[in-house]
């Protein structure tokens, strides 16, 4: 037994040199033993640069000459930064840059997409020949932007974006993490700048990198920037000569690939590439879109306008008045609510309330009186009476179907309910914004048809009307062989009853086309 023990005393040491040997060589080749190597290579890496004075790889810790650079770079850009802050609207240095770009021909014609002064040509040349008169005029001013001067253009453009973005980097805020007692905008005195630990300004440096990176593309138009500056604003807030130093610098720095090498060890990830923001945002082409689209906006704004208008000199000429309101659900009124959730409208809400007040103020009044006294009396062709007694009885149908088309659209109606019940939902549920925008879309396409429809019947009734205001004024009429026997059975002189009716059924007609045009 005491041999046993003996053995087993001696083979210890033996095994647990073996097994701390095997562990120390799969240590050594374990993840996080190749990312120190790596990481101490970069250190290395990193010291064999001209930047090493940045930051000190031993203690975590970003050096004075670091903070100095910044500060050096923020003292430069201070008053392009100043300019950007003060006016930081983009909409206006992209009016500017493409005003800057326009040819003599171009700003001469964009004088004609002035709102007023198309406002004001409306009320001169019709309406059709102004809109031909602008597309002509948008055909013009885009085909004088040719391939070099959009490629300029741009050229500014990018400059633009990528020197704003540079410029308004906070060096202020990343300058105060060596230096609490640092001003803003203060050059009076240079500062004193403490070493400080790296993660407190990590992200500050990836931020920067990935702005400053995108500065040292040999094709940007940096010229053309200073000089569009210079033109605009009468002066260049840094000298061109400046900026292309801190181009310089930026270059010196990226190919040294110190910052990255320092961000790799300072958030111990070997793996890291830097995020360069480049950026690939056009101007020339959304410009031209967005003026096509205000400019043909005011069109449609006086087109509608004069539709209006004659809208409403059509309904004070029939009904004495345009303020009729008959219809209870297939109205504007709800529109707004639709508007809202973005769902589609009641488009022909106001024609159809026209085409009800006139189907029971004229209709069923005047046109039926004529109706029982010549049709029902008259002694004529039947087949030349058939088709202004069928465009009757049409009507007198359409006016009930429209009666019923306004109530299933009430809240207590099948299509009222169905859009009541749905409403809510669609927030959250696109099938019932289908639903909802399927019934609108449904009840403007019945609407549609009943306008149509009743409008060509009305233009039958018109056109026979015509034939017998004419028939009736002959020595010998052809058409109705007893009217002296009708003129009985009616309170009103004939001509000038039937004169008045065609009048009415004229003006209302026109009335439609102003919605059936469109």
């Amino acid at each position: 037994m005491g041999v046993k023990n003996k053995n087993t005393e001696q083979s210890t040491p033996k095994n647990g040199f073996f097994q701390s040997l095997i562990e120390n060589i799969f240590k050594s080749s374990g993840p996080e033993a190749e990312k120190k190597r790596k990481l101490k290579a970069i250190a290395k890496a990193f010291q064999k640069t001209k930047y090493h004075g940045f930051y000190k790889t031993s203690t975590f810790e970003v050096l004075p000459p670091f903070a100095k650079l910044f500060y050096d770079i923020y003292k430069l850009i201070a008053p392009a930064q100043t300019m950007l802050h003060v006016n930081e609207n983009m909409a206006l240095y992209k009016s500017q840059i493409i005003s800057y770009s326009l040819s003599e021909k171009q700003i001469e014609v964009h004088a004609h997409f002035d709102e007023q002064q198309i406002q004001e040509m409306s009320r001169k040349i019709p309406l059709p020949n102004l809109t031909k008169q602008i597309e002509d005029d948008l055909a013009t001013f885009s085909q004088e932007f040719t391939a070099e001067r959009i490629n300029k253009t741009e050229g500014t453009y990018k400059a633009f974006l990528l020197f704003k973005e540079f410029c308004t980097y906070d060096y202020y805020v990343l300058l105060k993490k060596f230096n609490n007692r640092l001003q803003e905008n203060n050059f009076s005195v240079q500062p004193t700048f403490e070493k400080i630990n790296a993660e407190y300004i990590i992200d500050n440096l990836k931020d920067f990198i990935s702005i400053a990176y995108s500065l040292v593309d040999d094709s940007i138009f940096w010229d053309d920037l200073f000089e569009f500056i210079k033109t605009t604003r009468g002066s260049e807030p840094i000298p061109l000569s400046n900026w292309k130093k801190i181009i310089a610098k930026i270059k010196t720095i990226k190919a040294s690939g110190a910052f990255d090498l320092m961000v790799r060890h300072i958030t111990r990830d070997p793996r890291y590439e830097p995020e360069v923001h480049y950026s690939t945002e056009l101007l020339v082409e959304p410009y031209l879109d967005n003026l096509q689209e205000e400019v043909m906006s005011t069109i449609s704004k006086i087109s509608y306008a004069q539709k209006e208008s004659k809208a409403n000199s059509f309904c004070e000429q029939i009904f004495g008045t345009s303020d009729i309101s008959l219809l209870k659900n297939y109205t504007s009124g709800i529109n707004s609510t639709f508007e809202k959730k973005e769902l589609n409208t009641f488009i022909y809400s106001e024609p159809l309330n026209y085409l009800k007040a006139f189907i029971l103020e004229y209709v069923k009044k005047d046109i039926r009186e004529i109706y029982d006294v010549v049709v029902i009396r008259g002694q004529w062709d039947a087949s030349l009476s058939a088709p202004m007694s069928n465009a009757y009885q049409e009507l007198l149908k359409a006016s009930d179907a429209i009666t019923l088309f306004d109530s299933e659209l009430a809240e207590d109606g099948s299509l009222g309910t169905k859009i009541k019940t749905l409403l809510p939902k669609t927030a959250h549920d696109p099938g019932a914004e289908n639903i909802i925008n399927r019934v609108i879309s449904d009840s403007n396409d019945q609407a549609h048809g009943f306008l149509l429809s009743c409008t060509q019947e009305l233009v039958t009734i018109g056109k026979t009307l015509k034939q017998l205001i004419e028939d009736y004024v002959k020595p010998k009429p052809v058409l109705v062989q007893n009217w002296r026997e009708l003129e009985r059975y009616i309170d009103h002189p004939m001509k000038e009853f039937c004169v008045n009716i065609y009048k009415k059924i004229y003006l209302f007609v026109q009335l439609m086309q102003q919605y059936l045009s469109e």
